[in-house]
């Protein structure tokens, strides 16, 4: 092959890689684009009772189980990171790859027959925000414990929890003292991540927790029910979300650059 033809395929890979970049950009920011026409009833609409009721839903809801997630995920990307057990590679599997691949409608779904009016446990939390928080969580613990993981298993093979040990501190005073500030960086870009997630879930939401303003209504379901009517609140509500989205991953993008 020669010089030129190898120019030619380099432009092509080029071309190919900014359509698709220009594509998934501009859809972004078409958000903005339509806004501008009705700038003052969007405006407007960002501080009515039920969009900032929604909100406060959609914030807290997120940020109850980012905290969940933490407390409960650094520990179990801890135990997979250093333990060695039976069946340990479907457990991880099920606990992480399958929650983040989990139809949303299907969650929602089980969650109704696991903690629903006809629950089997005799538990029903459907149409609560504990049932807001349980969907999240399901969906979005996942990114804590796996990016936990990984920092956990790069620490572990540099061998410094076995010089620690060889000192005399016990393993819970390794985890405290050199794994937990080794993967801080790690962990709060999981629980970055973790948040965004949250606040963008939907279909668990929507059929577990139900769409009741001011009590269980957030910015993902409200959306989905204005939907095909195209309301100027349903516009305002979508710039909030994906906003508060984006803010989060550029959060995320810088923790993990200052962790390299």
């Amino acid at each position: 092959m020669g010089l030129l033809d190898s120019n030619r395929l380099l432009l092509v890979i080029y071309i190919l890689a900014a359509a698709l970049a220009l594509f998934l950009i501009f859809t972004f920011f078409f958000q903005y684009i339509a806004a501008i026409g009705s700038i003052k009833e969007i405006t407007a609409a960002f501080v009515t009772p039920r969009i900032v009721g929604m909100l406060w839903l959609s914030v807290a809801s997120a940020i109850v189980t980012t905290v969940i997630a933490i407390i409960l995920g650094v520990p179990m990307a801890y135990v997979f990171a250093m333990k060695e057990f039976s069946a340990k590679a479907l457990v991880e599997t099920l606990s992480v790859e399958v929650p983040q691949t989990f139809p949303p409608i299907a969650e929602g779904m089980i969650f109704l027959l696991m903690l629903g009016p006809h629950s089997p446990f005799g538990i029903n939390i459907a149409f609560t925000f504990s049932a807001l928080v349980i969907a999240k969580l399901f969906v979005c613990a996942p990114f804590v414990v796996s990016l936990s993981a990984r920092r956990f298993r790069e620490i572990k093979e540099t061998g410094i929890n076995l010089t620690a040990r060889s000192l005399g501190a016990n393993q819970f005073q390794v985890f405290r003292t050199i794994f937990l500030p080794l993967a801080a960086r790690d962990i709060m870009a999981g629980a970055a991540l973790c948040w965004a997630r949250a606040m963008g879930e939907l279909g668990g939401s929507l059929l577990f927790a139900g769409v009741i303003p001011f009590k269980t209504e957030i910015i993902p379901t409200f959306i989905a029910t204005q939907a095909t009517t195209l309301t100027t609140a349903s516009l305002a509500a979508t710039i909030i979300g994906t906003t508060a989205s984006m803010v989060a991953l550029v959060f995320f993008k810088r923790v993990t650059r200052r962790a390299e």
